[in-house]
């Protein structure tokens, strides 16, 4: 995961982003192959599965609400809190859509609507806490010279897609009914 990490985002920053939510996606595709007891291959990490462009508009919209609410956050101390608290929430709900597209086949806009009644309910303070611990552990690996995200990133989509799977389940070819 962490060579994959690597290469997905020395593509990313290559393509000015336009792979980003796409190889991102890959990444999920790796840890929910392992999940089910299978290798992941670094093929995996390109085998979007036809989701290419929704892959793409999900991250450009997270991309784009994360960027509004950073700027946000330099217009002063009320900001900084409305900043503090959508952050955490963007960052897990971009897994969890990426999860989504990828699991269930859906379109960007339904896969977000799904999450966001997931995330924005009575549980969302959970949520928000789990956004914040995945987006602390991202940023201190990115503090760390850049060199800890490849620790972290792998951690952080695990972790995603363990939450996941808890929440919405994962579609399991091998699964066997009992």
């Amino acid at each position: 995961m962490s060579v994959a990490g690597l290469l997905g985002g020395f593509l990313s920053l290559c393509t000015a982003g336009i792979l980003a939510g796409p190889l991102l996606m890959g990444m999920f595709s790796m840890a929910f192959k392992t999940m089910r007891g299978e290798q992941p291959t670094m093929s995996d990490l390109f085998n979007w599965r036809g989701r290419f462009l929704q892959a793409f508009i999900a991250f450009l919209v997270f991309f784009i609400a994360h960027v509004a609410v950073a700027g946000l956050g330099s217009a002063g101390a009320f900001f900084k809190l409305i900043s503090l608290a959508l952050i955490p929430m963007f960052t897990i709900m971009l897994s969890l859509t990426m999860s989504n597209i990828l699991d269930r086949g859906a379109d960007a806009v339904n896969s977000i609507n799904d999450v966001a009644r997931k995330v924005f309910s009575r549980d969302w303070f959970l949520w928000w806490l789990v956004g914040l611990v995945i987006a602390a552990i991202v940023s201190g690996g990115t503090f760390a010279c850049g060199v800890g995200v490849l620790v972290t990133l792998p951690w952080m989509i695990s972790s995603a897609a363990v939450a996941y799977r808890d929440t919405f389940g994962i579609d399991d070819p091998n699964r066997t009914n009992q």
